[in-house]
C-alpha cells in the first residue's frame, strides 16, 4: 500500500512538472540569441535545492512570478547535451 502510494505521488509531480500548471517561477538560461525560458514551481525548487533556496532570496518578482536569470550558463551545458 505505501510503494503505491509512492509510485502515485511520483507521477503525480512528473504531470505537474510537464503541465506547467500554475507555475510561478521562470528561469532564462543563456544569453542573446541564444535564451531559453523554462517554467518551475518555486515550492519544488526550495525543497529540492539549496541554490534555489539561496537564489529565491534575491530574486526578481513580477506580478507574483520569480523572475531568475542564468546568463552566464549555456544552455547546452543546462541542459546536459
Amino acid at each position: 500500500m505505501t510503494l503505491k502510494f509512492f509510485e502515485q505521488l511520483s507521477q503525480d509531480f512528473t504531470q505537474l512538472l510537464e503541465s506547467n500548471y500554475d507555475y510561478n517561477v521562470v528561469i532564462e538560461v543563456g544569453k542573446q540569441p541564444n535564451i531559453q525560458l523554462f517554467k518551475a514551481h518555486s515550492v519544488i525548487l526550495y525543497q529540492l535545492s539549496l541554490y534555489f533556496r539561496h537564489k529565491f532570496k534575491n530574486a526578481t518578482k513580477k506580478n507574483n512570478m520569480i523572475e531568475i536569470k542564468l546568463s552566464h550558463i549555456c544552455i547546452i551545458n543546462f541542459l546536459g547535451v
